[in-house]
C-alpha cells in the first residue's frame, strides 16, 4: 500500500510538502500542487486514517444526534455539515428514534458512538423525555466539546441553540388581536418538542396580556403531521372562530383544506398562520400561507462555529437564540 513517501518521491516534492496538501491543499504551490495530485491518482494513495489520528490524536469527526428525518433537522445538519467541511470536518447523523418518534432507538450504536473516541464534539436534538435528558447527561460526561439544539430545558451546564418559540406564540397572538379576532383556534403540536410546548405558553400568555378571556382561545392537539391532523380535523365540530394559530404549515394547509369542505374559505371567513416558512409550497398554496420563518439554515451555519470554537478551546455562550420572523402573504395579510 503505497504511502505518502512514496506520494512525495513520485512527484519529486518533500515529504512536509504532501503533508502540507493532504492538510490544505491552497498550502503548497501551484506546480507541487498539481504533481502532489497527480501522483496521489497515479499511485491510487489514501489517507489512512487511523494512522493520522494516532499521530495527531485528532478525528476531525463531529456526531449529530437526531430524533427524526423532518425537513426542520435537515436544514440544520445540512448548514452544519457545510459549515464543518469548509473546516475539514466530517460529521455523522446518527437517530435517537426509530419511524416512530416515541419509541427510542435500541441499537446501541448511539451508545458506542458517545463512549468511543472517534468524535471531538457532538450535537444532539433531545426531545422532552426523560431518556433523552439522560442521554444529555451521559454525552456531557464523556465529551466536554457538546452543544444541544432546540431545547432549552435541560441544565444550564450545557450550551445550546435555540429558536424563540415563546416569543413567536406571543407576536401571533398580538397580532390576530390587533386586528379584532376574539374567537380563535390554536392547532397544538406534539408536546414531546419543546416548540410545541413554548408556542402554546407564548400564544396562551399573549391572549391573556391583551385582556381577553380564557374562553377566547380553543386548544385543538393536531400534532404537526398532517396525516393525523386532517382525519382529526375532518371528525370534529370547529367551534365559532375568525382566526386559526397552526403548529406547522403541513397543519395550516390540512386545517385549510377541511375548512374547505365545511363551507368556509380563508381568508374570506377566517384567518390563519402556520409555522416553519416551508418555501416549496407556503408561497404558492391557495391561499399563500402567512408563517413564522426560522432561520434554520443560519442557526445551523452558527451551531457548526460555536462546535468549532469548543473544539479549538475557546470559550462560547451557553444560549444563543433564533427569533422567528413572521412573514404576511395573504391568509393572513
Amino acid at each position: 500500500m503505497p504511502n505518502q513517501k512514496d506520494v512525495a518521491r513520485l512527484a519529486g516534492v518533500s515529504h512536509a510538502s504532501v503533508s502540507r496538501y493532504l492538510a490544505d491543499p491552497e498550502a503548497v504551490s501551484e506546480g507541487n500542487r498539481e504533481r502532489i495530485r497527480e501522483a496521489i491518482e497515479m499511485l491510487n494513495y489514501k489517507v489512512d486514517a487511523a494512522a493520522q489520528t494516532l499521530r495527531t490524536g485528532r478525528t476531525k469527526h463531529v456526531s449529530i444526534l437526531v430524533p427524526g428525518s423532518a425537513p426542520f433537522y435537515w436544514v440544520l445538519v445540512q448548514a452544519m455539515e457545510k459549515r464543518l467541511s469548509e473546516e475539514g470536518y466530517f460529521s455523522s447523523v446518527l437517530f435517537t428514534r426509530e419511524f416512530d418518534q416515541l419509541v427510542s432507538v435500541k441499537s446501541g450504536m448511539v451508545d458506542k458512538m458517545i463512549q468511543s473516541n472517534l468524535i471531538e464534539a457532538c450535537v444532539l436534538f433531545p426531545l422532552l423525555k426523560e431518556e433523552d435528558e439522560r442521554l444529555a447527561e451521559k454525552i456531557h460526561r464523556y465529551h466536554k466539546n457538546f452543544i444541544v439544539v432546540d431545547n432549552s430545558l435541560l441544565g444550564a451546564h450545557i450550551p445550546r441553540v435555540v429558536f424563540d418559540n415563546y416569543g413567536a406564540g406571543k407576536t401571533a397572538a398580538r397580532e390576530m388581536v390587533k386586528k379584532g379576532h376574539r374567537d380563535i383556534l390554536l392547532l397544538t403540536g406534539d408536546e414531546i418538542f419543546e416548540s410545541a410546548v413554548m408556542r402554546k405558553k407564548g400564544f396562551l400568555e399573549g391572549i391573556a396580556e391583551a385582556g381577553l378571556p380564557e374562553e377566547s382561545v380553543t386548544v385543538i392537539k393536531t400534532g404537526f403531521s398532517p396525516q393525523v391532523a386532517y382525519p382529526h380535523l375532518e371528525r370534529i365540530k370547529l367551534p365559532p372562530f375568525t382566526a386559526v394559530f397552526a403548529a406547522n404549515d403541513t397543519t395550516a394547509l390540512a386545517f385549510v383544506n377541511v375548512a374547505h369542505q365545511k363551507g368556509l374559505q380563508c381568508p374570506g371567513d377566517y384567518e390563519i398562520i402556520g409555522f416553519d416558512n416551508n418555501t416549496e409550497y407556503t408561497p404558492y398554496s391557495i391561499p399563500t400561507l402567512s408563517t413564522f420563518h426560522q432561520p434554520t439554515f443560519d442557526a445551523g451555519v452558527k451551531t457548526a462555529e460555536l462546535v468549532l470554537d469548543m473544539i479549538n478551546g475557546k470559550a462560547i455562550p451557553y444560549e444563543t437564540v433564533f427569533p422567528a420572523e413572521l412573514i404576511r402573504r395573504q391568509s393572513f395579510s
